[in-house]
C-alpha cells in the first residue's frame, strides 16, 4: 500500500508569517505553485495561503490607471492577516486513501505533511493524487 510519503513534494516551499501578499504573489507566479504553508517562529506550521486567497486580498486595481496608494498597501499586507489557521495535516506515513478521503472530507485541495513537531516535511496536493492514479495501469 502506498503512503503520503511516496507521492508527496518534500521540502515544499514555506513562507513566514510576515511576508507581504505582493511577495507571495510572486513567489506563486515564479514557482507555479498554488499553496503556500505559513510557518511561525520556531518554523512550526501556523497556517496555509492559497494563490486564490491572495488575489482575493490583493486590490484588482493593481496595475491599472485607477491605482491608487490604498491599492499599493494591499500588497505590502502581511500574509498572517488572510491565512487559514487550523489547517487540516497528513503525516508522511499516512495511506493515500486515507489522505484522499481526508481532502475530501474537507473539502481542500492540499494536505501539508507534517512530523511530530509540526514541521513541514512535505506537502500533498490533488495534483499529486491525480500523477499517481495516471500511472496506475489496469
Amino acid at each position: 500500500m502506498e503512503t503520503v510519503a511516496d507521492i508527496m513534494t518534500p521540502d515544499p516551499l514555506c513562507v513566514g508569517m510576515d511576508m507581504p501578499l505582493g511577495k507571495a504573489m510572486e513567489l506563486c507566479l515564479e514557482k507555479r505553485i498554488r499553496h503556500l504553508p505559513v510557518l511561525d517562529e520556531q518554523n512550526r506550521l501556523a497556517g496555509l495561503v492559497t494563490d486564490r486567497d491572495i488575489r482575493f486580498h490583493i486590490s484588482p486595481r493593481i496595475g491599472t490607471i485607477s491605482e491608487n496608494n490604498s491599492d499599493r498597501e494591499s500588497l505590502r499586507r502581511p500574509i498572517h492577516l488572510i491565512m487559514v489557521r487550523g489547517v487540516v495535516v497528513t503525516v508522511p506515513g499516512m495511506l493515500l486513501s486515507e489522505a484522499a478521503q481526508l481532502m475530501l472530507a474537507n473539502r481542500v485541495g492540499c494536505l501539508p505533511v507534517v512530523d511530530p513537531e509540526r514541521h513541514v516535511v512535505g506537502m500533498l496536493t490533488t495534483t499529486d493524487l491525480i500523477r499517481y492514479v495516471s500511472r496506475i495501469r489496469p
